[in-house]
């Protein structure tokens, strides 16, 4: 509850030096939320999340001449999980709305770090989120074609070309929700993106702590003919955290955790896999040879069985070998 009453107060006094908003684009097929950092003399002030529709613009942050930073990602509406656009800066940020100045010490507060990328001078103004495809004033058409696919409907291809199976999709959809949207594209990307996160929540693993103390999370999952390992998630005690978001099948998920013991790390009991692990934020596509990699191996345990693509994971303090002497 401090931790965020702290935050509260730095939202309430506002930001020293803020002008006019620069502006931030999306010509992506997706909805991201997109947060900004920039230089005060306090420190860096940040904000976020605004959320962004396919092919729209939203602004953020002040049009300055100092340094700013963009990190971008997408909703949880899509069926490939969460991408990211992003740079090398570690910067505070809240899991929901949020705004605050010279906060540094992002744990303290109860706050995660996104890897924000510096913008250019020319980007102070006016920064575009953009993907391999290359939408441009295509990408609100290509938005709509990718929530539809999302939401179920029956889409192959994204392209951003306006075609007959997508007017049948559209026509599919009204038809099910009992309302024509007509010319109102904004309404119907938003009716369709709240159809997508309903879908498509409840997919991906979720891992709760149920344990008295925090706990740090890793996951590993097979990707194409190799496995992805990712860490750390930090959970509360009574918390719990998506890992993962894309849909789960059998045998293709392993999880690691650390029982955070004061001073000790209790490392997760049962463990069967060994992938690498590395004591910071990280990912790795390496298994084998961790140590000659720069990392260490560690012994992962199977993930629950996925019911329709989802499932949870709680850990609680039997789960955890006892700490070291």
């Amino acid at each position: 509850m401090l931790n965020r009453m702290l935050i509260a107060a730095f939202i309430a006094l506002g930001f020293s030096g803020a002008a006019q908003a620069g502006q931030v684009c999306n010509e992506t097929s997706f909805m991201v939320e997109a947060a900004k950092a920039w230089r005060t003399p306090t420190g860096l002030a940040v904000e976020g999340w605004a959320r962004i529709a396919p092919g729209g613009c939203a602004d953020i942050g002040p049009s300055t001449n100092t340094e700013q930073y963009l990190y971008a990602r997408t909703t949880r509406a899509y069926l490939g999980g969460v991408r990211e656009w992003r740079g090398s800066l570690d910067i505070c940020v809240d899991e929901t709305d949020f705004a605050f100045e010279g906060v540094a010490d992002c744990e303290t507060l109860g706050l995660e770090t996104r890897k924000f990328r510096q913008l250019t001078e020319a980007e102070r103004d006016h920064a575009v989120l953009v993907e391999v495809a290359d939408f441009g004033d295509r990408a609100e058409e290509a938005g709509l074609q990718r929530l539809l696919q999302s939401a179920g409907y029956d889409i192959n291809v994204i392209d951003g070309y306006a075609g007959r199976r997508t007017r049948r999709q559209v026509e599919a959809f009204e038809e099910e929700v009992g309302r024509s949207f007509g010319a109102d594209r904004a309404a119907l990307i938003e009716a369709l993106h709240e159809r997508a996160m309903t879908r498509n929540t409840s997919l991906g693993l979720q891992v709760c702590n149920d344990a008295n103390l925090p706990v740090g999370v890793a996951v590993a999952r097979a990707n194409g003919e190799g496995w992805e390992t990712r860490g750390w998630w930090r959970i509360a005690p009574g918390g719990c955290a998506q890992t993962l978001s894309a849909q789960l099948t059998s045998n293709e998920t392993y999880v690691y955790a650390q029982l955070i013991d004061e001073d000790a790390l209790r490392p997760l009991a049962g463990g069967t896999e060994a992938f690498c692990i590395t004591p910071a934020r990280f990912t790795s596509q390496t298994r084998s040879e961790c140590t000659s990699s720069g990392f260490q191996p560690a012994l992962f345990r199977a993930a629950p069985a996925p019911e329709e693509g989802g499932a949870v994971m709680r850990l609680d303090l039997d789960d955890f070998e006892e700490p070291l002497p």
